[in-house]
């Protein structure tokens, strides 16, 4: 998660996408290299302990993300991150995912923007920690600034799929569990655009205080049945 504020007042008023044309709902039959990037590189910063590998990224019966042991980088752990190549604003997101179990993990699925695209980071997060996946962590960063909550969900998400949303408006952000509404917020609301990611990782021993301590042996995979997106559409459209 990366930090810091910087941000032309041009894109704080960016006008909400409403175009039909962004809507999609993906089913993973195969990979589509024109909606998903697949992220392949080291990566260095101080909350993770995993390194991107499109190895980590695979179809078959579904998107399935892995995590394992690798010493072919910087970090201990290679994991598989995909996002999207277009940034989306305001609309319906949705998942239908299996999350991985075990300390030390994280199963995220969440809209991101930052200083790497040249604005603030804005983020609105779906997460399961893998040492308790009874409980969905929702986040959101409002100009590098997290809030987050942890909801009880009153089953294990790990043991089968479940369908996860946040409808994001100009208004607010609701977050779903199978249809039903589990938490909400009104004010401080994420607005810049951004792009869309799933993706698999361990923490860095840093914050095992927050995720839990991965075992150096560790070996998970998440499955997503599908992914889509609706955008927002004013009153009048």
């Amino acid at each position: 998660m990366l930090k810091r504020a910087l941000l032309c007042s041009a894109l704080c008023t960016a006008t909400p996408v409403l175009s039909q044309d962004q809507s999609f709902d993906d089913t993973f039959k195969q990979l589509s290299d024109r909606r998903w990037h697949v992220a392949h590189y080291d990566f260095r910063h101080p909350s993770f302990d995993t390194d991107w590998r499109r190895a980590r990224v695979r179809i078959h019966h579904g998107l399935r993300l892995s995590l394992a042991p690798h010493t072919e980088g910087l970090n201990r752990f290679a994991g598989g991150s995909i996002r999207t190549l277009e940034t989306l604003h305001y609309g319906r997101y949705s998942v239908q995912i299996q999350p991985a179990k075990g300390d030390g993990l994280v199963t995220g699925f969440f809209t991101y923007t930052g200083p790497y695209y040249g604005t603030r980071h804005d983020e609105i997060d779906i997460e399961f920690l893998g040492k308790d996946t009874t409980k969905l962590h929702v986040a959101w960063f409002v100009d590098g600034q997290l809030r987050e909550r942890d909801i009880p969900l009153g089953f294990d998400a790990a043991t089968c799929l479940h369908t996860y949303e946040f409808d994001w408006h100009p208004k607010g952000i609701d977050w779903h569990v199978n249809g039903s509404k589990v938490f909400g917020i009104d004010a401080h609301i994420p607005r810049i655009p951004g792009r869309l990611y799933a993706n698999i990782w361990a923490v860095d021993p840093s914050i095992a205080h927050w995720a839990g301590q991965a075992d150096p042996a560790l070996q998970v995979t998440s499955v997503i049945k599908s992914i889509s997106f609706r955008p927002y559409q004013t009153p009048d459209s």
